[in-house]
């Protein structure tokens, strides 16, 4: 399982301390720097999300297709609402319409599965989600990710969105298709002054303003986190 974390702009640099980009189109917009990094780093696997989670709302699709264009990443999330699964079915639709109409060659999708129960987000699968290569699970909607997966072999190319404690990441890496996930943790725990190989969860948030982290922990964070997900340790 390979992973990414969101850093504050002022840090983007330790982004060679984990595996791929998580890049979050909304910061894009808001601060040109942090679009700038990613226009002109050395190319690796990277996976743009539209920011609903960040934001509350999705940026619309003609802007998120024209920022895809630039920054052509491997995979593009669709946007989606979050904790609402009828909104995020509706935005989801409208989205794949005008993708089909506009794609990007060389760019897959990942839908994103919002719900509070296994069935609705089966029906999601099965229904808008049936021809797209990527699913997404994010955190706090009530569905144990692991559990969930563990029963349902047959989905595959799973992006875990999210993670509200790094021991969830040592159960979920072992799933085979669990591919990728990101997490701002080892960040949240910095801000905090805590590591993360004695504390496991962090109730503090980071910003893409966020400065004076001491630097030699963040590292450290990224460095164990990024081992963990890679199963070269437990904690």
């Amino acid at each position: 399982m390979i992973c990414s974390v969101e850093l504050p702009v002022k840090y983007l640099d330790f982004c060679t301390h984990f595996d791929f980009d998580f890049v979050i189109a909304s910061t894009c917009k808001t601060h040109p720097a942090y679009l700038d990094y990613f226009l002109n780093a050395p190319r690796r696997f990277m996976i743009l999300d539209n920011g609903a989670f960040e934001t509350g709302a999705a940026m619309p699709d003609d802007e998120y297709i024209s920022l895809a264009r630039q920054l052509r990443p491997d995979v593009l999330v669709i946007p989606d609402v979050y904790k609402n699964n009828v909104a995020t079915g509706t935005r989801a639709v409208a989205f794949l319409d005008s993708w089909h109409r506009d794609s990007i060659p060389g760019v897959s999708l990942m839908g994103v599965l919002q719900g509070d129960h296994p069935r609705i987000l089966d029906a999601m699968i099965d229904t808008i989600y049936k021809e797209v290569p990527w699913i997404a699970l994010p955190y706090a909607t009530e569905i144990d990710r692991f559990q969930y997966l563990i029963k349902r072999p047959h989905i595959q190319n799973v992006h875990i969105l999210g993670l509200p404690s790094v021991m969830e990441a040592v159960t979920l890496r072992d799933i085979p298709a669990v591919k990728s996930i990101d997490s701002s943790l080892p960040v949240k725990l910095a801000v905090t002054g805590k590591s993360i190989r004695n504390t496991f969860f962090a109730n503090q948030y980071a910003t893409p303003d966020t400065i004076d982290l001491d630097e030699i922990l963040l590292r450290a964070n990224l460095r164990v986190f990024t081992s963990m997900c890679n199963s070269g340790l437990l904690l």
